[in-house]
């Protein structure tokens, strides 16, 4: 099984290394360059990817990039906590038969991300943190990853 994740940097890095910390081990996480160097010390192969920040030509960087990496990792479950950059490799994902799943991040608790709002009909799981938010992801489970104190 090979298992990637993908997620912007910041928080949504914070949340994804916690989550892979309960997974066999994963092939790659994919971030925003400035993360990968940030987190050097990682016990985690990261790779980097840009950030298209809403830029149409970002995007197609970010696209053509993901392209390349999925063919190069070939994962077989796509995880991502988001944000937008994260988009094209999970679709990619879902066209080429990888099990995809998406954890909407905990910073969102009452409103869902758009990247939530993209992905909830391309995952095959669709993990929520707080449970006001299943009157917008009927389907979705909700699970924390923080630890119950």
């Amino acid at each position: 099984m090979r298992i990637v994740g993908i997620c912007s940097g910041g928080g949504h890095l914070t949340e994804l290394l916690m989550i892979m910390r309960h997974l066999p081990p994963c092939d790659a996480v994919l971030t925003e360059e400035r993360a990968v160097a940030r987190n050097a010390g990682c016990n985690m192969p990261l790779l980097p990817i840009c950030d298209p920040h809403r830029s149409p030509w970002n995007f197609l960087l970010n696209a053509r990039q993901a392209v390349r990496y999925f063919i190069r990792l070939r994962p077989s479950v796509v995880v991502s906590t988001g944000a937008g950059m994260t988009v094209p490799f999970f679709l990619l994902g879902r066209i080429f038969g990888a099990t995809c799943i998406f954890v909407e991040t905990g910073a969102r608790v009452s409103t869902p991300s758009m990247t939530g709002r993209l992905l909830y009909r391309l995952s095959h799981l669709f993990i929520v943190q707080n449970a006001e938010l299943l009157q917008f992801y009927k389907k979705a489970v909700v699970a924390s990853i923080l630890p119950k104190s």
